[in-house]
C-alpha cells in the first residue's frame, strides 16, 4: 500500500473516531424531532462538523412520558457503548398527562436519568416555552394551549403557531441567543442560593425541584452543547 493511501485511509479512522455522536430521544412524535433534526441536518452537511445526531421517539403511538423516555435511552445507551454520558439526552414535559399522576413518575424519571448519567432537556409546561422564550423572558405559569396562543400573536411568528411545523428552527434561528439567555435566566432564578448555584452540578433533589416550577426549561443545555460541538469544537 502507498503512502499516499495509507495516510488518507489514517485521516478518514482520524475522523470516525473525533465524530461526536448524540443519542436524543423525544417524547413527542413531531414538534422536537422537528426542531432538533435541524441540528443534525447541519452536523451532517458541515463538512468540519464532528456531530451525529439520532432523533428517536421512545413510543410508537402519540408519544410517551417522561419515565418511558429514559428507560428507553438507558437500554439504547447500554446497547451501544460509544454513546457517553455527556451524549444522550431525553426530551420531554412536565404536563397533566395521567400517567404522571401525583408527580411520582415525573419524578422518578429525573431519579432514573441522574442514576444512569442521562442529560434532561425537560420543559415545564411544554416545549412551545422554548419558542416563547426567544421573544421575550417569560416567568408566569402557564398552560401549553396559552403557550400556542402567545406564539401566534404579530409580535411573535406573526402567524398561527402550528405543532408540529417542520421550520420552527429557521423561523427562530435568529433569536437562539435570546432563547438561551432568558431560558437561563429563568432556570437560575429558582436558586435558593445563588451563591452556590451551578447549573452543572446540581443534586438529584435540586433538580426535581425546579423542574416541577412552570415555568422551566432545560432546553437550553441541549442547544448550547449541539452549538459548541458543532460550530466551536470543528476545525
Amino acid at each position: 500500500m502507498s503512502k499516499k493511501n495509507r495516510d488518507f485511509k489514517q485521516r478518514k479512522v482520524n475522523r470516525r473516531q473525533i465524530r461526536k455522536r448524540f443519542l436524543i430521544i423525544c417524547e413527542g412524535e413531531q414538534t422536537e424531532p422537528n426542531y432538533f433534526k435541524y441540528f443534525q441536518q447541519i452536523g451532517r452537511d458541515k463538512q468540519k462538523a464532528t456531530i451525529d445526531i439520532e432523533i428517536q421517539t421512545a413510543c410508537n403511538k402519540g408519544g410517551g412520558v417522561g419515565i418511558t423516555v429514559v428507560k428507553e435511552a438507558i437500554k439504547k445507551k447500554k446497547k451501544d457503548r460509544t454513546y457517553e454520558k455527556d451524549e444522550v439526552w431525553c426530551v420531554f414535559d412536565r404536563d397533566a398527562k395521567p400517567e404522571n399522576k401525583n408527580q411520582h413518575n415525573f419524578n422518578e424519571a429525573i431519579q432514573l436519568a441522574s442514576n444512569n448519567d442521562i442529560n434532561l432537556a425537560i420543559s415545564n409546561d411544554a416545549f412551545e416555552l422554548w419558542y416563547l422564550l426567544h421573544y421575550e423572558y417569560y416567568e408566569s405559569a402557564t398552560h401549553r394551549s396559552n403557550l400556542n396562543e402567545m406564539l401566534s400573536t404579530k409580535t411573535r411568528l406573526g402567524e398561527k403557531y402550528k405543532k408540529n411545523s417542520q421550520d420552527m428552527y429557521d423561523k427562530l434561528k435568529d433569536k437562539q441567543e435570546n432563547a438561551i439567555r432568558n431560558a437561563k435566566k429563568l432556570w437560575q432564578s429558582y436558586a435558593r442560593d445563588e451563591k452556590s448555584d451551578s447549573l452543572d452540578n446540581l443534586s438529584v433533589e435540586e433538580k426535581i425541584r425546579r423542574h416541577n416550577m412552570n415555568p422551566s426549561t432545560t432546553v437550553f443545555q441541549l442547544v448550547e452543547t449541539l452549538n459548541r460541538v458543532i460550530f466551536e469544537d470543528s476545525d
